[in-house]
């Protein structure tokens, strides 16, 4: 199974794609609408992965969007990737974010 968006709005493109091609660790694909740019977020730190063409505030915005949106995508992830290890990464992420409010 190949899923692709499962959020979008008027300015981003939220991914997640399935094993086998996909893995590891847990995160999303936002893809800008009208530009070349791309970024992929972990679900776990909320931090980049790899480099982007998106400024500094575009990226925090988009973190901020995917923490509101949070529960939705991480379902997403485990309905393709599994519960099992992921379970702890996402205690992690829930310590972590209650830690920084």
């Amino acid at each position: 199974m190949k899923v692709g968006t499962v959020i979008e709005n008027e300015k981003w493109k939220i991914k997640v794609f399935a094993p086998p091609k996909e893995h590891g660790p847990p995160h999303v694909h936002v893809i800008a609408k009208g530009e070349k740019a791309e970024v992929k977020i972990s679900l776990v730190t909320l931090g980049v992965i790899g480099s982007t063409n998106f400024d500094k505030r575009t990226v925090k915005g988009i973190i901020n969007y995917i923490h509101e949106n949070y529960e939705f995508l991480w379902k997403c992830w485990e309905v393709l990737h599994g519960t099992e290890k992921k379970q702890n990464e996402k205690t992690k992420l829930k310590k972590r974010t209650k830690k920084s409010r």
